[in-house]
């Protein structure tokens, strides 16, 4: 087997498809607020980039989201619209399940906050039992692509860095994770990382 037996996927534009739009008009739908207005109070104000690097637990995120919108709106109606903004890719999935098959292991690494996290267990079920760990950046308290991200998502799988690969979507994670010792691929869709993986003597 080809020495990178673990494989961390990206989550938004990789192994789910990112509709932020979807996202904004269910807030909008819970809250009256303009989208423009929603925008501006949780990623034009920074909250958003707060909740990736851990500054907030599920609960305090909650709660911080609705103080930021200036209006209540109930924890499961927030993650029900969070969730909004994702569909999973089939064919991505498939390429997991290919890898899963192949005796290696699938794991996930995502910038990602505390209510996208507690979304999984209800909206995407399909995801957990496929990705061990996974690996959030509010839970790591740090963001691609630091070194502290990559060495604590290694940690928590237990494997070296020339032992693990990196499918993300942005070129500059990717070339992060090559800089600090793993592979990377920049992910463009399903078919070209076939043809990536294949470069690298990883069949799916």
């Amino acid at each position: 087997m080809n020495g990178r037996d673990l494989i961390f996927f990206d989550l938004g534009s990789v192994v789910c498809r990112f509709y932020p739009e979807r996202r904004l008009a269910a807030i909008r739908a819970a809250t009256g607020l303009d989208e423009r207005e929603i925008h501006a109070r949780i990623w034009g104000s920074g909250l958003d980039d707060q909740m990736d690097r851990g500054r907030y637990s599920l609960d305090e995120a909650c709660r911080a989201v609705a103080d930021a919108l200036g209006c209540p709106i109930a924890p499961d109606t927030l993650l029900t619209a969070w969730a909004r903004a994702w569909d999973t890719d089939p064919d991505v999935l498939a390429i997991v399940d290919a890898l899963r098959r192949d005796g290696r292991r699938t794991a996930m690494l995502s910038d990602n906050g505390p209510l996208l996290l507690a979304t999984l267990p209800r909206h995407f079920r399909e995801l957990p039992p496929r990705f061990e760990p996974l690996c959030f950046s509010s839970e790591l308290c740090a963001v691609k692509p630091t070194l502290e991200c990559f060495t604590r998502a290694l940690a928590r799988a237990g494997v070296a860095p020339e032992r693990a690969l990196l499918i993300d979507d942005v070129p500059e994670n990717a070339e992060g994770a090559r800089a600090h010792g793993l592979e990377g691929i920049v992910f463009t869709g399903a078919a070209e990382l076939r043809r990536s993986l294949a470069q690298l003597g990883i069949a799916c």
